[in-house]
């Protein structure tokens, strides 16, 4: 397996990237870093993303809770509504099982 020739490095110093030959260790090329603005600053950015986004998950998550609580109160008002059938029908014992059926 041949081994690659040059490998690309960081610089140090502008944050470039620099093409290093393996066999000498000499520089062969420098492409330039792109200028950074101030508005490029990641860490601000995405706390700002994060700050933006803060009302809309909390919303989310507010909606989310309120279809919890009707999905359980539907629930519960069907299992009142199918006991109340079942103790107006007087069938309250114990539903037969199979092996009562031999």
């Amino acid at each position: 397996m041949a081994q690659a020739r040059t490998v690309y490095v960081t610089c140090p110093l502008c944050g470039g990237m620099l093409e290093v030959d393996t066999e000498n260790g000499k520089v062969v090329r420098h492409f330039k870093a792109k200028p950074k603005t101030e508005s490029e600053d990641t860490l601000v950015e995405g706390l700002k993303a994060v700050k933006a986004g803060e009302g809309a998950r909390d919303e989310k998550f507010r909606a989310a809770q309120e279809k919890e609580k009707s999905k359980i109160e539907r629930i519960e008002d069907l299992f009142r509504q199918k006991k109340k059938e079942v103790e107006e029908s007087g069938d309250t014992g114990k539903p037969l099982r199979p092996i009562d059926l031999d």
